[in-house]
């Protein structure tokens, strides 16, 4: 296995670019949409990161995923900068990572974790 691309559902594909492409710093690598006025589906990039988010209603809305960074301040910095309110600040965790919760607007977590 190589990897595996969580697609988080979303009901509002501009909200979702506003928190993830301008807040956290993603990329849009492509969309697709059967035709104007239906769901979209995208696929996002930063670095080895990638996640799909998908308007069709097909994943389970308040999902919980993981992400491994290599600075976890650099990520708290950037959500303070961009007006994004982590659940804590990055926090010192008994498993030896130190973690932090995000809450997209589409009720989905987010765990940044640096592994100690």
């Amino acid at each position: 296995m190589n990897k595996i691309v969580p697609v988080l559902q979303i009901d509002d594909y501009a909200e979702a670019k506003e928190f993830y492409i301008r807040g956290l710093g993603f990329e849009e690598k492509f969309t697709w949409q059967h035709e104007p006025g239906f769901p979209i589906f995208a696929y996002l990039k930063k670095d080895e990161l990638e996640l799909a988010l998908s308007e069709h209603g097909k994943g389970h809305s308040g999902t919980e995923i993981y992400i491994y960074v290599e600075n976890i301040e650099d990520w708290y910095e950037r959500c303070q900068l961009a007006n994004i309110k982590p659940a804590h600040e990055p926090i010192k965790q008994v498993w030896g990572a130190t973690e932090m919760l995000v809450i997209d607007p589409f009720r989905n977590a987010l765990r940044f974790s640096q592994p100690d």
